[in-house]
C-alpha cells in the first residue's frame, strides 16, 4: 500500500537558504516554502503540515513567534529551528519558547538535515498512533464497563427469573395505565410512595418497555452515598483529580449513556449535588472531578422518593427548581394496605420464588393463612410481605401447605378488629405451648407421638418449637 508524502513547510527569509532547502527535500516530502512568518501562517490556513523548518532570525517575526502563532492553528506537527545561535542560554530559550523538538546550528549539511527530519517525523507518527491507540483503548474500555455493569443486573435478574409486576388491584391498574402513557418519551418521572412498595420495580418496568430497553438500566439510593464521595461516584473523575484518583473512572451518569438511570430516595441527594443533577437535566452534559470541559450524556432520569418533597421545599431542604424539573411526570404507589386484592397475587407469586430459590417444595397457602395475610396491614410493604414469605417456606416441611403456625407471631395476632382478644390469644399461646412441651416430654421428645396425642401434624409441631427456639 502506498504511503502518503508528509507535506513539510520551509521558512526563510533568504531566497537562496529556501532553494536549497526544497532541493534537499523534494524527493521524499511535498514541500511548501515562504519568505516570512506572514507568508508562513497562509500557508498553514490552507494547507496541512506535519513540520515546518524555519529560520529563526527573520524580519518581522522571529522563526520562535511563527511557530508560536503556528500551533494556535495546528496543535500538533514537528518544530524544527535552523539557527545560528550557539550559546546554550540562547538555544534553551528557542527550545522552551518555541516547543522545538530540534534545533540544527548554520550552515547545516542537507544529508544530516535530511536524516533529521526523517527521525522525528518517525516519532511524531510513533507518537500520533500511540495516542489513537489510546482513545481507541479508552473508548473500548469505556463500552466494556458499561456492558459489564449491564450484564451484572442481567445476572442478578437471572437468578430469580425476571420480576414480573403482580397486581390486581384497581389502584395499581390506573397506575399501570399511567405509566403507559409516559415509556416511549424520555420524560423524568417521579416515583413517589412508602418504602417497600416496588418503586425500583416499577422504573425497570418504565426503562423494559422504552426505546432504551437494550441499554443499560442503573439503580442508585442517593442516601447510600457518602456526600464526599457523591459527584465522582455520579460524574465521575479524571486521573489525579484528588487524592487516590490514581486511575479515571466513570460516574453513573456515563455508565448509563443511552440508557436509564433511576435515582431512589433522590430526596437523600445532598444539596450541593443537587445543583450539579439539575445541571445535567437541564443542559445534557456533566463535568467530571477534575475535567476541563463538560461531557454530553444521553440518560433517561427517573427518580423516586419516600419523603414529601414539596414539604421540603418549603423547608429549604431540597432545591425547588430541581423538584419542578423532576416532577414533569409525578406517581404515586398506593401502600399495600389499600389494596388487599393483591395479597394473595403476590404471596402465590413469592411462595413460587422461593419454592425455586430454596429448593423446597413446599404445599399452599391454606385459606386460614391467607385470611391472616390479607387481614394485616403490612407497614413494610410488599417487601414485608416478601420477608415474610421467605420465612413461611424456610420454616415449613417439604410436601406440607403453608399454615397459620409458620406465620409470624405479629401477623398471626394482628387482626384489627379483633384488638381487643389480643390478651386472650396470648394466654391460648402461652397454654398452647405448654401442652405441646408436656406431650413431648411425656412423649421422650418423640414428635410423631406427641402430635397424635395433641390431636396435630408432626409438622405443626416442627414450627411451633422453632417459634419457640426464636423467642
Amino acid at each position: 500500500m502506498h504511503k502518503e508524502k508528509h507535506a513539510i513547510l520551509v521558512v526563510d527569509d533568504e531566497v537562496a537558504n529556501v532553494q536549497k532547502l526544497k532541493r534537499t527535500f523534494i524527493d521524499d516530502y511535498l514541500v511548501y516554502d515562504a519568505l516570512d512568518g506572514d507568508a508562513a501562517l497562509k500557508v498553514l490556513r490552507t494547507h496541512p503540515v506535519s513540520a515546518i523548518i524555519c529560520d529563526q532570525k527573520m524580519p518581522g517575526m522571529s522563526g520562535v513567534d511563527l511557530l508560536r502563532r503556528a500551533g494556535e492553528l495546528k496543535r500538533d506537527f514537528v518544530r524544527i529551528i535552523l539557527t545560528g545561535y550557539t550559546e546554550v542560554e540562547d538555544l534553551m530559550q528557542i527550545i522552551n519558547e518555541g516547543q522545538v523538538h530540534r534545533y540544527i546550528t548554520k550552515p547545516w549539511d542537507p544529508f544530516t538535515l535530511k536524516q533529521t527530519v526523517r527521525q522525528e517525523l518517525e516519532r511524531w507518527e510513533l507518537r500520533r498512533e500511540n495516542e489513537r491507540l489510546t482513545q481507541e483503548l479508552k473508548v473500548a474500555n469505556e463500552s466494556l464497563q458499561r456492558e459489564n455493569f449491564k450484564l451484572r443486573q442481567e445476572a442478578e435478574l437471572l437468578k430469580d427469573g425476571p420480576r414480573p409486576l403482580v397486581y390486581r388491584s384497581r389502584a395499581m391498574k390506573e397506575l399501570i395505565s399511567l405509566l403507559d402513557r409516559v415509556v416511549s418519551t424520555d420524560s423524568t418521572v417521579l416515583i413517589q410512595g412508602e418504602t417497600g412498595t416496588g418503586k425500583e420495580l416499577l422504573a425497570r418496568y418504565i426503562h423494559e418497555h422504552s426505546p432504551r430497553r437494550e441499554n443499560t438500566f442503573i439503580a442508585v439510593n442517593c442516601g447510600a452515598i457518602p456526600p464526599d464521595l457523591a459527584e465522582s461516584a455520579f460524574f465521575g473523575h479524571k486521573r489525579g483529580a484528588f487524592t487516590g484518583a490514581i486511575d479515571e473512572r466513570k460516574g453513573y451518569f456515563e455508565l448509563a449513556h443511552r440508557g436509564t438511570l433511576f435515582l431512589d430516595e433522590v430526596g437523600e441527594a445532598p444539596l450541593d449535588l443537587q445543583v450539579k443533577l439539575l445541571r445535567v437535566l437541564q443542559e445534557g452534559e456533566i463535568f467530571p472531578v477534575g475535567a476541563q470541559a463538560p461531557a454530553p450524556v444521553d440518560v433517561r432520569v427517573i427518580t423516586s422518593t419516600n419523603r414529601n418533597l414539596s414539604r421540603m421545599v418549603e423547608e429549604g431542604k431540597f432545591r425547588q427548581d430541581l423538584f419542578f424539573r423532576l416532577n414533569v411526570f409525578s406517581v404515586y404507589v398506593p401502600p399495600l394496605r389499600t389494596r388487599p386484592e393483591d395479597i394473595e397475587d403476590l404471596s402465590l407469586f413469592f411462595r413460587e420464588q422461593f419454592r425455586r430459590k430454596l429448593n423446597k417444595n413446599v404445599g399452599e397457602l391454606d385459606l386460614e393463612t391467607l385470611g391472616l395475610l390479607r387481614k394485616y396491614t403490612w407497614p413494610g410493604n410488599v417487601r414485608e410481605l416478601e420477608n415474610e414469605l421467605e420465612r413461611m417456606v424456610l420454616l415449613s416441611d417439604r410436601d406440607q401447605p403453608l399454615t397459620p403456625e409458620v406465620l409470624s407471631e405479629h401477623i398471626r395476632f394482628a387482626n384489627p378488629s379483633n384488638n381487643h382478644l389480643g390478651p386472650l390469644r396470648q394466654k391460648l399461646a402461652e397454654l398452647e405451648r405448654k401442652l405441646i412441651l408436656d406431650a413431648l416430654k411425656s412423649h421422650h421428645n418423640n414428635k410423631s407421638h406427641a402430635a397424635e396425642t395433641l390431636g396435630i401434624s408432626r409438622q405443626t409441631v416442627i414450627a411451633k418449637l422453632r417459634q419457640y427456639q426464636k423467642r
